[in-house]
């Protein structure tokens, strides 16, 4: 009783506002390919939605006086359909918060960085560089790791003389200085080193990048060269990009996620075909992070290993693609040696210290990284790479034992004792493990160069 009445006028203005929308929408489902609205033939997810819309608001238009009843009825469930999704949203987060904290922060740095699902598929997250595909964004610049406006690393205390001893230091994520402070990378160390035996000013460029291969570095300094940026000395410091490279591709040569780039090349990756409107929110969705939380909880590792295509699934014998990583290394290696000549400079060419090659006395973290302990690390449990990573690591110590210019790292920290990488990759390391590593990168140097002061090892 207490309910207001809609007048004859106003119910039969609200049925032609409904009529004429569905009309509308009806028209432009069927005839979008001929008005222009529809981006190719065929009928479109789109266009069948519209068409149901429409044709639920023409036959609603014809209920006469039940059509406010109809229509507070629809919006009542719309509500509590609303209603219902922010509690569950509510739910979801404070679930995600409790039960997986690591996939929640990955989630607020998507959020940060453009809430781009190319995080999920690769590491490299970089801006473009013509050539060597990605530098690092200096974008992404904090108070402690800065990067130039070219991409570049910054090395504290680099000498701006023109005639300053000019170092190049090329590799991928390791030499970049991953998990460190600006004044924490090898570069940092090697900068005051350097400047301690040499009699001028020095001046330590880290080129490195983020999971660069040794092929976009043989590019790297060729660009640097060809700029008339010439060194005095270049350091290659590599391994684990090139296993990686080969372990994802099946073949040796290639670049990190060679997959993804290639398909934005190509315009088949997922920016070039955008999901649902509704799938995509569902996916920015806090109910999204705990329904794949756990769905990851209930299938086992070794299922979603067998989810992941690399050359053991291509059937790829892991001997032969590591004889393969070794002979694209040492020809990269043979081209940058041409340039030495060519150009007038020393150069050295080490493989990096892994979690994954040695005899260290893991500690338990370590152990943990090495048994492949980390969910967003799904290689680390995987024999396949192990045994690649082995073979690869054990041919390039056969191959280079002999020459004054190839040096493996590989077991310079077999008799440590403490924990010396840092994260779930099995190369990234601590400072003070970085200082190690740069003085004995100056022995070398020392035994090349006549300009550096003799110090002992």
């Amino acid at each position: 009783m207490g309910q207001s009445k809609l007048s004859e006028a106003t119910v039969r203005t609200l049925r032609r506002i409904a009529v004429s929308a569905g009309i509308l929408l009806v028209t432009a489902a069927v005839f979008a390919d001929l008005i222009g609205l529809s981006a190719g033939g065929g009928i479109s997810r789109n266009q069948i939605a519209f068409l149901i819309y429409g044709i639920v608001l023409i036959v609603a238009s014809l209920l006469g006086r039940r059509f406010p009843e109809f229509y507070r009825g629809t919006a009542l469930i719309i509500l509590n359909i609303i209603v219902a999704i922010v509690i569950v949203e509510f739910i979801s987060i404070i679930l995600v918060k409790l039960l997986d904290q690591e996939r929640l922060s990955i989630h607020a740095r998507k959020i940060e960085e453009g809430h781009l699902d190319i995080v999920e598929s690769t590491v490299v997250q970089g801006m473009y560089a013509p050539f060597v595909v990605w530098r690092s964004n200096p974008a992404l610049n904090s108070d402690s790791v800065r990067v130039n406006a070219d991409g570049y690393r910054i090395t504290p205390g680099v000498s701006s003389d023109p005639d300053a001893y000019r170092v190049f230091l090329l590799g991928g994520s390791a030499m970049w200085g991953s998990n460190v402070s600006d004044s924490g990378t090898i570069g940092a160390y090697l900068q005051v080193l350097i400047s301690e035996s040499l009699h001028v000013p020095a001046a330590v460029s880290n080129m490195a990048q983020v999971a660069h291969s040794s092929t976009q570095e043989v590019i790297e300094l060729m660009l640097q060269l060809r700029s008339g940026n010439i060194p005095d000395f270049v350091i290659y410091y590599d391994g684990f990009n090139d296993v990686w490279g080969a372990y994802e591709a099946g073949k040796a040569g290639t670049h990190h996620s060679e997959g993804p780039v290639s398909a934005r090349v190509e315009g088949t990756a997922q920016t070039f075909n955008s999901l649902p409107p509704l799938e995509a929110l569902l996916r920015e969705s806090n109910i999204w992070l705990l329904v794949t939380f756990l769905r990851n909880k209930m299938s086992d590792r070794e299922s979603q290993l067998q989810m992941v295509e690399t050359y053991h699934t291509m059937g790829v014998d892991s001997d032969s693609l590591a004889m393969e990583i070794v002979d694209v290394y040492l020809g990269n290696c043979a081209i940058v040696e041409a340039l030495a000549m060519q150009y007038g400079f020393e150069c050295v060419f080490i493989w990096q210290p892994s979690v994954w090659f040695g005899d260290k006395n893991l500690t338990e973290y370590e152990l943990n990284i090495y048994q492949g302990g980390y969910e967003f690390f799904l290689a680390g449990s995987d024999p396949a790479f192990k045994e690649l990573f082995t073979a690869t690591y054990n041919l390039f110590e056969e191959t280079a034992v002999d020459s004054i210019h190839y040096f493996s790292f590989a077991r310079i920290f077999d008799d440590v004792r403490e924990t010396i990488y840092n994260d779930n990759s099995g190369v990234h390391v601590d400072p003070w493990v970085n200082e190690i590593i740069a003085e004995k990168l100056l022995v070398r140097m020392q035994k090349l160069d006549p300009i550096f002061t003799v110090r002992e090892d």
